[in-house]
């Protein structure tokens, strides 16, 4: 694991292997896990309130492998995450 610059990635749609967004609501999150290579991926973050925008939002990426991944979609404090339990479905 390891905080990577996003702007650095050049992302693609085929990238994008789960994307979730909260309700809506005073404050809102975004979750987005890409998958870059064989086994390399980014789970992007983001947070704003509602009166701003996700294009407002600073934010922030963390490259996993598949292990990784896998022990944090398996773990129980993401049991009860939206995001996570479709992360674990998908690797």
């Amino acid at each position: 694991m390891r905080r990577v610059d996003w702007r650095e990635i050049e992302i693609k749609p085929h990238h994008i292997v789960v994307a979730h967004t909260s309700k809506p609501d005073y404050e809102m999150a975004r979750q987005i896990l890409l998958k870059l290579d064989y086994d390399r991926y980014v789970v992007l973050e983001g947070y704003h309130c509602s009166c701003y925008d996700f294009d407002d939002t600073e934010w922030e990426a963390i490259e996993y492998t598949g292990d990784e991944l896998r022990k944090l979609a398996n773990s129980g404090y993401n049991k009860d995450s939206e995001f996570w339990q479709k992360v674990g479905i998908q690797i």
